[in-house]
């Protein structure tokens, strides 16, 4: 698995039938199609004064688009063709990915470790060593990360995070950057769960973190640790989130973010978050202007997603039952909807047939996409985290409100976190150019891993 504990408990087509594109291949699983999509030519201002015209990407077209991350790749699958493939091949990804208005997105990232088996290990790191990278609409690297700046950087490197590696060097364990959500305003909102990497009750070192718009160059630490830790910023102190989750917006612009330690889906408040830079003296957002609430209690809370079809919202727990539960926008039952069951404490693992929900998302017809994570335990509550290559993405339509059995539409994943689905008849949606390559899962199509980087000579990144 990527990475030990990390939402762990206890111890541990071508849119061809939609007709998206207009060259096609009928094995989705297998499809080296070379496609004629449309490169976007949106023009975009980054950090400088130069303008860019992004590559790729497609948009004024029906159907719509299903992305997920596993393994340090990102992949697609184009409804209702089935057409799968490889957005980003694998290079760190790993958390919620978010699409931005023109057609760029986010995902959060951190170094592949030479132990891992893809083919991410071999390339260079990004810097720094966790953040959110900052994609084209063709899914290649633009160059730029998101992150919190401070003194601790990868050997080599040059730019660094606020936040340190762990005695004997590694950085995945103190910070990675997990859900994400993009404001009215386009403002990027990313959470890193800190060291909440396998320790239950998780630790409250978690924080919330935004991006201002259109250069997402300056940043602000709207809520976290506020005693502990190292530095100004009590990086993986504690008084912050623990363990938060993916995350969403509701129609009022109030953010709503799943967090384990509490056993709740808090909601933050529109009116209460900042809207610049300037509002956030060294980098910290003044506590006492921050407002959130409870917005649902719920244990083990894992991502939030807004439901076209009933205009309210799912929510899914990677432990409990039942394992995705709809609500209100004022946080109650949903009437009329059902529940799917979920996995009980005692029964993980129990079951190849178990689901264990995280990240999710829904399509315009109200059809459910899950992440997965599929939890395996060594005894009770112990040594507990997703298995190696047994994560899935499912499905599940409905009939009168009630939910059917969810299927599997993709599996053999190392890992996988969240979907995010984008509908190209409203928005510029991230798609590749050129050939289309397969998705890869199972240890047979990630051979063993390369040795890491020749040196820590790092990609192109920073804030551009």
């Amino acid at each position: 698995m990527r990475r030990l504990g990390r939402y762990a408990v206890g111890a541990a087509a071508l849119l061809c039938a939609a007709g998206l594109l207009a060259a096609c291949s009928t094995n989705p699983k297998s499809s080296t199609t070379t496609t004629t999509s449309p490169s976007t030519t949106t023009t975009v201002s980054g950090s400088s004064t130069t303008s860019t015209s992004l590559v790729g990407g497609v948009t004024g077209k029906a159907g719509y688009l299903v992305y997920w991350d596993q393994n340090e790749e990102e992949d697609f699958l184009s409804e209702p063709s089935g057409l799968t493939g490889q957005l980003v091949p694998p290079w760190d990804p790993n958390g919620q990915m978010c699409v931005l208005p023109d057609g760029r997105f986010v995902v959060g990232y951190d170094p592949t470790l030479p132990a891992q088996r893809n083919l991410g290990s071999a390339k260079p790191y990004k810097q720094p060593a966790d953040g959110e990278e900052l994609d084209d609409p063709n899914g290649a690297f633009s160059g730029q990360t998101l992150y919190v700046p401070g003194k601790y950087t990868m050997p080599g490197q040059s730019i660094g995070s606020d936040s340190p590696p762990t005695a004997n060097g590694v950085f995945n364990n103190n910070q990675t950057y997990t859900g994400c959500a993009v404001s009215a305003s386009g403002n990027v909102f990313g959470n890193d769960i800190a060291t909440a990497q396998g320790s239950y009750p998780p630790p409250s070192s978690g924080r919330l973190v935004e991006w201002f718009a259109p250069s997402y160059t300056t940043y602000c630490i709207v809520y976290g640790p506020d005693t502990g830790g190292y530095g100004p910023h009590h990086t993986d102190g504690s008084g912050g989130l623990a363990q938060p989750g993916m995350m969403a917006f509701d129609d009022n612009g109030d953010l709503l973010v799943p967090n384990v330690g509490t056993s709740s889906v808090l909601e933050f408040a529109k009116s209460s978050l900042p809207t610049s830079a300037a509002q956030c003296p060294g980098g910290l957002y003044p506590r006492s202007k921050v407002h959130f609430s409870t917005f649902l209690k719920v244990t083990f809370p894992a991502g939030v997603a807004k439901d076209p079809a009933c205009d309210c919202f799912a929510v899914s727990s990677y432990i409990g039952n039942p394992s995705i539960r709809w609500v209100t926008p004022q946080g109650k039952p949903e009437p009329g909807r059902g529940t799917l069951p979920g996995t009980t404490v005692t029964d993980i693992g129990k079951n190849p047939d178990q689901y264990n929900p995280f990240g999710m998302a829904f399509a315009p017809d109200g059809t459910l996409y899950f992440v997965d994570i599929h939890i395996q335990c060594q005894g009770l509550l112990t040594g507990c985290g997703p298995g190696n290559n047994t994560g899935r993405v499912m499905k599940v339509t409905f009939t009168g409100g009630q939910p059917s059995t969810p299927t599997v539409v993709a599996g053999g994943f190392d890992f996988p976190t969240s979907v995010t689905v984008c509908v190209p008849a409203t928005t510029v949606c991230p798609y590749p150019v050129g050939k289309i390559a397969p998705y890869l899962s199972g240890p047979s199509e990630n051979p063993a891993p390369d040795a890491g980087p020749p040196s820590n000579a790092p990609a192109t990144a920073g804030f551009g």
